[in-house]
């Protein structure tokens, strides 16, 4: 059997929810914010993946040494923590978008909500799987 020794540093984001760990498809642990553990695997070439709610990380296949590898689990600085401030930009659209009798402001506005839902939804759906970092050490 194969040992795999996972950690999590401690985050100022998502320190209230805990990572799922999945093998292949099935949870096998779950790491809480500044935790580290050591799971066991019985197959030798495995597909390890991090899980928080919708979201998660990229799959990383664990080799076939004899040797205990270090996976690193940690957030996405970026989508984490600047991608929420997006939302305060919604509230200057609509200055712009209720902006008096000036038809190129309003248009403006308009564009620049649907650039913004454009990238909310694409963030959602498209990069979900970017949320989290999985990494070996």
């Amino acid at each position: 059997m194969k040992k795999i020794k996972l950690y999590r540093p401690s985050e100022t984001f998502n320190n209230n929810n805990a990572y799922e760990i999945l093998v292949d498809g099935k949870k096998v642990a779950e790491l809480k914010n500044g935790e580290e553990k050591t799971i066991e695997l019985a197959d030798d070439k495995s597909c390890l993946k991090a899980k928080t709610l919708w979201c998660g990380s990229k799959k990383l296949i664990i080799s076939d040494s004899d040797k205990v590898e270090t996976v690193k689990v940690s957030g996405n600085k970026f989508l984490n923590k600047q991608m929420p401030l997006v939302g305060t930009l919604f509230p200057l659209t609509g200055i712009v978008f209720f902006s008096g009798n000036n038809e190129l402001l309003k248009n403006i506005g308009i564009g620049i909500l649907i650039i913004l839902l454009l990238g909310i939804i694409a963030t959602l759906t498209i990069w979900r799987n970017k949320w989290l970092n999985i990494n070996k050490e």
